[in-house]
């Protein structure tokens, strides 16, 4: 055992005023005392064998070692009445630890004044026995026990040549460490305190303490300092130390009281150089707006992709209720053309009369069939920008006079009235007069679709300055105003629960192309149960650019 290591445990075994102690090393394979002082090895045999039994299975704590048999048994023979165990060093590839144990005559020896006294050195202790261990690694040589003399300890277990030790540890430390006297100047500074604040040891004996520290701390270093005079207790405080050329290094400063019967000798201190963590703390405080702004820039993000997934999801909802409604669309017509066709087929004495009404029925089931596959085709064609407008020259008031009479038999069926009020003047537009009559006809048959009985349908053709705008209202069942926004969306179609009404979401999307092709504008305005109107407006005298194939 180096000295360094001797001279440590003096220091231990002054300052906890322990009877003995010794070093242990305990490993899954052995157990084994590397020095010991105030006793003999062959002492602590029992006790060293209970404590290599406890370590194996599962730990050695100061509980279960007190609460064990061997341990009274080893009480009563020894005469110590106070014990202290903890781990200095632990080499966990190895499984291996170190612990070090002291014993006292006193009861309250190892209360937790003592043990913070203990503790503070055993930090040096453990650095230094990690050092040792790693010199016997590379030396190759055994771990052999070496015993601490015992001419080195006097008759009191305090160490006789205390002063030289203590200053030894104290250059070992790589802290500053000082003493005040009782009047606040230096008495004994370390060596790490002359490499930080550029002083010799000279040049910092007999200065005071507020000689080396910002003024505007004063205050608040003499209220910290005389809390612990007052309370001995270790106090622990923060303060910019002043070095010989005027640098400002942080410190963290332990200090506390020197007592001796009541009476206050002086002041025991230890300084951590914090400078590092300050440094640190100081690009934690410049780095985190940037963390801030980063992370609210990925919430951005993360809430853009929300949308976006709810958008993919939305559509592809909206996409298979397409595809289950234009299906039910297809199977009305094509389960009533088959179904007459058979009735047909199979009864060959069927009635002429009945013969021609079947196939009236067929005829016009056919004709809304492939009016369905139109406009399902035409919206195709129009989103990939593959259809050509045929424009012509056209009154608008006729073409629409037209729609309505076309829709007049649908119309007559449910009892519904189709006013069409305009001005006598001719509404003269240049536009694709298919598409469009298109358009008109799918907006007013959808108006006839959702009116009850009875209701009324109007029509009324404004002439404005540059534009020719057309108001269709109904008396119908209305859109949901939750639904408004959504209309003129692909595939979208309003939910009715309880109602059996036909619709595949395309005919409004069809009506609203074609407007927008037309260079026109279409809004709705609805309110449940009382009625929908659709206001399209077209321009006038504008010309309508065709769109190539």
């Amino acid at each position: 055992m180096n000295d360094l290591i001797n001279n440590t445990l003096n220091i231990i075994s002054k300052i906890s005023r322990s009877k003995c102690g010794y070093l242990l090393q305990v490993s899954q394979a052995r157990v084994n005392i590397l020095t010991i002082w105030g006793e003999s090895v062959e002492s602590f045999q029992s006790l060293n064998s209970y404590l290599h039994e406890k370590y194996i299975s599962g730990g050695i704590t100061r509980e279960t070692v007190e609460q064990s048999n061997t341990f009274k048994k080893l009480k009563d023979e020894l005469m110590f009445n106070s014990f202290f165990i903890e781990e200095v060093q632990s080499f966990k590839e190895r499984n291996e630890s170190i612990y070090i144990l002291l014993f006292s005559e006193n009861h309250s020896q190892f209360s937790e004044e003592y043990k913070d006294r203990i503790t503070s050195v055993l930090t040096i202790l453990s650095s230094q026995v990690k050092k040792w261990f790693e010199d016997k690694n590379r030396s190759g040589q055994t771990n052999e026990p070496v015993f601490l003399a015992q001419s080195m300890i006097d008759d009191n277990g305090l160490l006789s040549d205390w002063e030289s030790i203590f200053k030894n540890l104290l250059d070992a430390s790589p802290d500053f460490i000082f003493i005040l006297n009782n009047s606040g100047n230096f008495i004994l500074v370390n060596q790490s305190a002359t490499n930080v604040l550029d002083y010799s040891l000279q040049e910092l004996k007999g200065k005071h303490f507020t000689d080396i520290i910002e003024t505007e701390n004063n205050p608040r270093i003499f209220a910290a300092i005389d809390q612990t005079l007052k309370t001995n207790i270790t106090t622990r405080f923060e303060v910019n130390l002043i070095s010989k050329y005027e640098r400002l290094i942080p410190f963290e400063i332990n200090c506390r009281a020197i007592m001796k019967e009541d009476t206050i000798l002086g002041l025991l201190g230890t300084g951590k150089n914090i400078t590092s963590f300050k440094n640190i703390v100081d690009e934690i405080k410049r780095l985190k707006p940037q963390v801030i702004e980063a992370n609210r820039i990925i919430q951005v993000e993360r809430s853009r992709t929300r949308h976006q997934k709810s958008l993919i999801d939305e559509l592809n909802r909206v996409k298979s209720e397409f595809v289950s409604n234009i299906s039910h669309e297809f199977r009305t017509p094509l389960a009533s053309i088959i179904g007459f066709s058979e009735t047909i087929n199979s009864d060959p004495d069927l009635p002429p009369e009945m013969k021609k009404e079947f196939n009236n029925v067929i005829l016009n089931e056919g004709k809304r069939l492939a009016k369905l596959i139109n406009d399902v085709l035409d919206m195709s064609k129009i989103e990939g920008g593959k259809i050509t407008l045929i424009n012509s020259t056209f009154d608008a008031h006729k073409m629409i006079a037209n729609v309505i009479e076309n829709q007049k038999e649908f119309a007559d069926r449910k009892n519904i009235t189709i006013n069409f009020e305009h001005s006598p003047d001719q509404a003269i537009i240049e536009a694709d007069r298919e598409k469009l009559f298109q358009a008109f006809d799918s907006l007013i048959n959808n108006s006839v679709k959702f009116t009850n009985e009875n209701g009324r349908i109007k029509i009324i053709g404004n002439h404005l300055f540059r534009e020719l705008e057309f108001i269709r209202t109904d008396t119908g069942i209305g859109i949901p105003e939750k639904d408004l926004p959504y209309i003129f969306q692909k595939f979208y179609r309003v939910s009715r629960p309880g109602t059996e009404l036909p619709g595949t979401g395309v005919g409004l999307v069809f009506v609203k192309q074609v407007v927008d092709l037309h260079k026109g504008l279409i809004t709705a305005q609805s309110e449940l149960g009382s009625g929908t109107t659709f206001v399209l407006k077209l321009p006038k005298s504008s010309k309508i650019e065709k769109t190539e194939e």
